[in-house]
């Protein structure tokens, strides 16, 4: 019994030490959550809140993540100048231009796990031209579209026209699943409940990040999506790879290019939009972080308001116009990082002209300003408005204000955040007297051509962008008869765009101050930022692009 009784113990000893150390094991397994320590966060910080997360009409800072979440038919690689397929895997036009006709690839689907097709195309862009919002314009020349069949999707054009360049645009362009209408609980698409969806923070694209929070004040994350088609694409150029790229990206709303650059040394952000220029040499020079700097099409200008005396005189802002120091504010504000403008046309872009600078010349100011009939100079306090946060338009407002102090002319700085700022230019048209006289902002591109430039910001037709309250219907009628050549005679497309911004360059509704050149910093763990960045999509970093060591 004794011996029996020994090895019944030690066979139970045996049996409790394997048993205690598989519920170790699964313990140990199930608390040390590994998939929440391994994920790769990677942090972008922003300069701006974000604005409305509906694709169709969104037409401000949600660039920044829209393109991750939502897909366009294509994409375009300005520096390499190449169109890249998206959720089209080819497309062919007609010989006259007329009409266009996309292959949809039938490996991908949306969020939801419903199918792209050709419908859920037609019915995307269908919504977003019958909503008329945002960059919804750029459309103008589609008369109809047709779905051939369940992939194949064709586009009839009123005129010839560069569809692939608009189809690639950053805004107006995505794709998103017709199911939104039963998610909204909406009677159709342009059902208003639509919109409130989105703009709740749901998303339903087919990109490859999901919008899983949408705070637009503070932050918004997406959670990298595995199931996107373009992980699986052998040497697809617009992604690096699964493993590599980002789980999560969190855009994170920080005000201050100070603030950013401190948060950046303590690790609390991996990607700066905007550190101080006097901050550049010395990330340089640090090993443990990288600058990227590529050309952009986003520029700066000052508009000023037509519509408020004294600026309603063209001779006033023509004086205003010879009276900034532009190298000086390319030196000091942008650290050399940026070209005088040209015109509103950024430089690199086609219809960009290098002709249309003002000489800064204080003695011809001041002989424009006695002209009519102020040679002392304009008796009341003239108020500047830009972006709290943005050290490079602060610095740009201080430099303007000192030179138009030299020629009679006060200057109140008037920093606002960009919502204050909206609001109150937007009173203008109603009340031109009662808002700003010049307002500083970026503009960047929302299609490839001068159109987006010359109409929204100058066209009497659009109201929302143009905040010098400009009112030209000859300039109005050549802009638009430039884009719908654009298609079918480009060297008369130029020639027209060259003598709309002529009349810009005499009227002087707005300066342009700079082109800038695009700056990212980030610490030295994110690799292949220089190709996640891209200026036909300012200010977004593709995350799928990213590599996270």
């Amino acid at each position: 019994m004794k011996a029996i009784s020994k090895q019944l113990v030690l066979v139970v000893v045996v049996v409790v030490i394997v048993t205690a150390v598989l519920v170790g094991t699964l313990l140990t397994s199930l608390f040390q959550q590994p998939s929440a320590v391994s994920r790769k966060t990677v942090v972008y910080a922003s300069l701006s809140e974000m604005t409305s997360a509906d694709p169709s009409t969104e037409f401000s800072n949600s660039i920044m993540w829209l393109p991750l979440v939502y897909e366009p038919l294509v994409w375009y690689d300005a520096l390499k100048d190449r169109f890249i397929p998206a959720l089209a895997e080819r497309w062919e036009s007609s010989p006259n231009g007329t009409v266009w006709t996309f292959y949809i690839r039938r490996d991908a689907k949306f969020h939801d796990g419903s199918p792209v097709n050709a419908e859920a195309v037609a019915l995307s862009i269908n919504r977003t031209i019958t909503l008329k919002g945002g960059a919804a314009y750029i459309w103008d020349p589609v008369e109809r579209i047709e779905v051939v069949d369940e992939y194949t999707v064709r586009f009839y054009l009123k005129y010839p026209a560069p569809l692939l360049k608009i189809a690639a645009s950053p805004y107006a362009t995505y794709i998103f699943c017709p199911n939104v209408v039963k998610y909204a609980n909406a009677a159709n698409l342009t059902d208003p409940k639509v919109a409130d969806w989105f703009n709740k923070g749901n998303d339903c694209g087919s990109g490859p990040y999901r919008l899983v929070k949408w705070n637009p004040e503070s932050e918004v994350v997406l959670e990298k999506w595995s199931e996107w088609w373009g992980w699986k694409e052998p040497n697809y150029p617009w992604r690096s790879s699964l493993d590599k790229a980002p789980d999560i990206f969190i855009i994170k709303i920080i005000k201050d290019a100070a603030t950013q650059s401190r948060m950046l040394r303590a690790g609390e952000i991996d990607i700066a939009q905007s550190v101080p220029v006097e901050d550049l040499k010395s990330f340089e020079k640090d090993p443990n972080y990288v600058v990227v700097r590529e050309p952009s099409f986003q520029n700066l200008l000052m508009l000023i308001n037509t519509k408020k005396p004294p600026l309603n005189d063209v001779r006033v802002r023509m004086a205003i116009a010879h009276a900034i120091p532009y190298e000086d504010i390319v030196n000091l504000a942008r650290g050399g990082l940026a070209r005088v403008a040209s015109g509103p046309i950024p430089y690199g872009l086609w219809g960009h002209f290098d002709n249309l600078t003002y000489t800064y010349d204080l003695e011809l100011a001041k002989r424009l300003l006695a002209e009519a009939g102020y040679p002392t100079g304009i008796p009341r306090t003239l108020t500047l408005v830009y972006t709290a946060g943005d050290i490079y338009e602060a610095t740009t407002a201080e430099i303007i204000k000192a030179s138009l102090a030299k020629i009679g002319i006060n200057v109140e700085i008037r920093p606002m955040s960009w919502e204050e700022q909206w609001a109150l230019a937007q009173k203008g048209w109603e009340n031109p007297e009662e808002v700003q006289d010049l307002f500083i902002f970026y503009w960047w591109p929302d299609v490839l051509s001068p159109i987006t430039y010359l109409y929204n910001m100058f066209s009497s037709q659009s109201k929302a962008f143009n905040l010098c309250y400009y009112e030209n219907s000859t300039f109005d009628e050549i802009i638009m008869q430039a884009y719908r050549l654009e298609g079918s005679d480009p060297q008369k497309a130029l020639e027209l765009y060259y003598k709309a911004q002529y009349i810009l360059y005499t009227d002087v509704p707005a300066i342009p101050l700079w082109d800038m050149i695009d700056i990212r910093v980030a610490t030295a763990h994110i690799k292949n930022l220089e190709n996640a960045i891209n200026p036909s999509y300012p200010t977004v970093v593709f995350a799928q692009m990213l590599i996270v060591d």
